[in-house]
């Protein structure tokens, strides 16, 4: 299969979300990914999108782009807000995570990231944070 690569640029709003995820699940499930990795990937994209709505001030819109190749699909969320602390950053990239949740909502979308996903990592590069989820499978039979 040859790679397939969709990026979008979309406002900061609670209500694109269900549209995005809803645009992953058709383009994963036209390629024939297993209905598993699906939906391991829409519910990890759903999170990572949520983290942006509710953290990234300063910033009206946030870009999503998914890679999709024969045996792997990498997530990338990326927004031009502040981003987390350096600590919440090295916990993140690390094998530990440890989150202060403020109440029983948060703090729980890295742990769902990184139990559905393969590879969790927080870039912060000049002005910009991006989260990479990576998510594998074994191959595709030759379409």
């Amino acid at each position: 299969m040859a790679q397939i690569e969709l990026q979008l640029t979309l406002p900061r709003e609670a209500r694109y979300v269900s549209l995005l995820r809803g645009i992953s699940e058709s383009l994963l499930r036209g390629l024939d990914i297993p209905e598993e990795t699906v939906g391991d990937v829409a519910i990890a994209l759903s999170e990572a999108c949520g983290n942006v709505i509710r953290h990234a001030a300063g910033t009206e819109e946030y870009g999503v782009r998914l890679s999709v190749g024969s045996t792997v699909c990498e997530v990338e969320v990326f927004d031009m807000g502040p981003g987390p602390n350096t600590r919440t950053l090295e916990e993140a990239n690390g094998d530990e995570l440890i989150e202060t949740p403020v109440n029983a909502q948060d703090g729980r979308g890295l742990p769902v990231m990184r139990a559905l996903m393969d590879d969790l990592e927080f870039v912060r590069e000049d002005d910009m944070t991006t989260l990479r989820l990576i998510k594998r499978w074994d191959g595709l039979a030759p379409l």
